[in-house]
């Protein structure tokens, strides 16, 4: 055996090893964009703006890895603080990498050194002494685009910026910041809005401060940056700005999911749109430099609160109501959306049966269906599919000889004893509990008594049937009972 190449094999597994550990482990993941023109369009639908506004003319200006798609999972053992967001579009001024956990590497950056050249928002920022008139502007990533909608549209985002200047390179020369410009192109219809772009994620603007615990401070109103939300700065030997809005996060101490050295907490803006009305807007983060190379990396975590998580398709069902044509079942989809078309198939034969969003299907043979549902989206133009089982039991309320005793079932609902009466009660005949999904729990044949005893104290709370069958003929008396 060659040792060397022994031992170089078995340092790779270990390699493999640990990151696969690492995946497991992880709570954030980022997908950087491949393709402009595809990409940006669809980051956009599927985390800003969903399928009621109009948006056109997309451009994007910065690096490839500045910008992507972020996932947030979970996970007490390396985060015991939430996070805020479980996912959205992220706009760095470096690497998207940068944003992961965990954040035991010292400060980070990505230089890609690329001067943005943008006279108006360089006088916006010096306005709010968040540079000086020498800075630069550098490593921006810009998202430029109008939108418009047909009725009154109220969007709501959430903001999380982060940044690795926290806190020895927070500076009051050369800060990072996030901008959301919004202005009216192509006529005056909003009065909130004209010609000249208006930043509406200035910190007076959020919506969402009165229900969070930031009593401990006044919000001093400015744009988002590393120096206006803040701790005490030591090197400038001054006290801090909207420190209640601040997460430090040095060495991972907050969450270790998260690689910056500090971050907001979830800052919610609005904006609303009037009808017919078209608004140009940009969104821009930069790095603003003291010299011609560009420093460490902030980044931006934004999301459209009021769009629908990643919610696994599913659905649920009725009890089945039996009868003698059969067991009738409603079925309703976990969630519903205007955009959606839903394919029902009861049989599992591959046929459609219904198109409705909350159909009932009546299954007149007993046994066990796998049923599909299929759902299309036409904003997105995507499928998703699940199928469940559904068991349907050989009971029916035709009674026969049975139905002619009379039969007494108390209390209902119940919680220790269930009573049964019957008048006359035929050896053999049969007393069962059987679950929703077909399942007998209980069974018990008679023996010449006409009172029977259940105790349902140790069952799990919920709905149930009891199934009493004659001895001599193919039929049951069915009752639905509820346990407490």
């Amino acid at each position: 055996m060659n040792l060397k190449r022994f031992m170089i094999n078995k340092r790779r597994v270990s390699v493999i090893l640990i990151f696969l550990c690492y995946i497991v482990n992880a709570q954030l993941e980022v997908t950087p964009i491949v393709d402009i023109e595809e990409d940006i369009p669809g980051l956009m639908l599927e985390n800003l703006f969903g399928c009621n506004v109009n948006v056109t003319n997309i451009e994007y200006s910065g690096n490839l890895e500045a910008i992507g798609e972020f996932n947030y999972l979970q996970n007490d053992n390396l985060c015991e603080n939430y996070f805020g967001m479980n996912r959205g579009l992220l706009m760095t001024t470096g690497h998207i990498d940068h944003a992961l956990g965990p954040n035991n590497d010292g400060d980070s950056g990505e230089e890609w050194n690329t001067e943005y050249n943008d006279e108006f928002l360089h006088d916006y920022l010096l306005d709010f002494e968040l540079i000086t008139p020498s800075i630069n502007l550098y490593d921006a990533c810009v998202l430029e685009f109008n939108i418009s909608s047909s009725g009154f549209t109220s969007i709501d985002f959430d903001i999380i910026f982060g940044s690795d200047e926290y806190t020895e390179w927070m500076s009051p020369y050369y800060s990072d910041a996030f901008c959301f410009f919004v202005s009216e192109i192509d006529g005056d219809i909003d009065p909130f809005f004209d010609s000249t772009p208006q930043n509406i994620m200035e910190l007076a603007d959020a919506v969402n401060f009165e229900t969070l615990d930031v009593d401990d401070c006044d919000i001093e109103n400015a744009p988002i940056s590393t120096w206006t939300i803040r701790p005490y700065s030591y090197v400038f030997q001054m006290s801090s700005t909207n420190e209640c809005l601040y997460l430090d996060n040095q060495n991972g101490n907050f969450c270790d999911a998260i690689g910056y050295d500090g971050y907001t907490i979830p800052m919610t803006f609005n904006l609303s749109l009037v009808p017919q009305a078209t608004y140009q807007v940009k969104m821009v983060i930069v790095d603003a430099v003291s010299g011609s190379w560009a420093g460490l990396d902030s980044g931006v975590f934004i999301k459209n609160s009021g769009l629908s998580t990643s919610t696994a398709l599913d659905f649920n069902w009725s009890d089945p109501v039996y009868d003698n044509s059969g067991a009738t079942v409603s079925f309703t989809p976990n969630y519903i959306d205007a955009d959606n078309i839903y394919f029902w198939d009861f049989t599992n034969d591959g046929e459609i049966d219904s198109n409705e969003i909350e159909p009932v299907f009546l299954f007149d043979e007993p046994g066990s269906y796998m049923v599909t549902l299929q759902v299309y989206n036409e904003c997105t133009d995507s499928f998703e599919s699940v199928s469940e089982q559904l068991i349907i039991n050989e009971i029916s309320t035709g009674l026969g000889d049975v139905s002619n005793n009379i039969v007494s079932i108390f209390p209902n609902p119940v919680d220790q004893f269930l009573t049964i009466s019957l008048e006359d009660l035929y050896i053999g005949t049969t007393i069962e509990i059987v679950d929703l999904s077909g399942r007998i729990l209980y069974n018990y044949i008679s023996n010449d008594r006409s009172v029977h005893f259940i105790d349902v104290s140790d069952m799990i709370h919920g709905i149930y049937y009891l199934r009493i069958t004659h001895p001599d003929y193919n039929n049951s008396y069915y009752k639905k009972i509820m346990i407490l």
